[in-house]
């Protein structure tokens, strides 16, 4: 399965690193705590 992301936001808070995706349909298709 192959989605096309049209948001990538990274959050950089203070100790933790956030990334998310989202899809062109609104979608979320990645959000995870690194």
């Amino acid at each position: 399965m192959t989605s096309k992301i049209s948001i990538l936001a990274i959050d950089l808070a203070k100790g933790s690193f956030q990334v998310c995706a989202v899809g062109s349909d609104g979608t979320v298709l990645y959000n995870r705590a690194l």
